[in-house]
């Protein structure tokens, strides 16, 4: 009766969590794969100032591109998956995992709805409906990307994965409203590309950092 009492009830590793923590490190290593992508699409096309550039209609770069952006919105969704089956431990005002469904929904989108040649700015001459859906989606999702971030470093757990958190937060918000300035102002547009290129790259590493993490919390659970 005393072993029956005392015995630890989560020393049997679940198969849910063997499920979950093989999500989020599938999501994790997604994530990754699809920043090289997108860093093997410039260095195809140095002369590319602007991300969705890469995957505008007629760019050579565009199949490989797109590929990148949907396999970014798959990460998202199956960091998601697992991040949900950790219940309250990634919730900040609401699930993270909220945030990172719409944010894999809108990559997915921008990966099918691309750019026209040269991706106009909307409203601007020569700028297609395509352009306003394309640019919509993908700058929603870099927000919500965002929004993940400061939920994640609102959290008290893993100290770690928050100070990763807000440092790529602080990062991508200077890089993204710095070039965003350049490219209304008409600047240089390489200095704006390069920002532009520097904090979608911060922001899908971070991306596969939650994963990795999410994972390994499944992982310490099952042990």
């Amino acid at each position: 009766m005393t072993d029956t009492l005392e015995r630890p009830v989560d020393i049997e590793p679940g198969p849910p969590d063997r499920r979950s923590a093989r999500l989020a490190l599938l999501g994790g290593l997604a994530a990754f794969v699809s920043a090289g992508l997108i860093w093997v699409c410039r260095a195809g096309d140095p002369s590319v100032h602007y991300v969705s550039q890469l995957g505008a209609t007629g760019m050579p770069t565009a199949p490989l591109f797109n590929l990148a952006l949907l396999l970014l919105a798959i990460a998202a969704v199956l960091v998601e998956r697992a991040a949900v089956a950790r219940g309250d431990d990634y919730v900040a005002g609401w699930p993270v995992a909220t945030s990172l469904l719409m944010c894999g929904a809108c990559f997915g989108v921008a990966s099918v709805i691309t750019c026209s040649p040269g991706c106009p700015v909307p409203f601007t001459a020569g700028a297609l409906p395509q352009d306003l859906v394309h640019i919509s989606f993908a700058v929603l999702g870099f927000v919500l990307a965002i929004v993940a971030m400061g939920q994640v470093a609102a959290l008290r757990r893993r100290p770690w994965m928050r100070a990763a958190s807000v440092l790529t937060l602080v990062a991508v918000g200077a890089a993204s409203f710095t070039g965003a300035m350049i490219a209304l102002s008409r600047g240089d547009t390489v200095l704006g590309g390069n920002l532009e290129f520097t904090a979608a790259t911060l922001a899908i590493a971070w991306f596969g950092l939650f994963g990795l993490q999410v994972s390994a919390d499944h992982r310490r659970t099952r042990r």
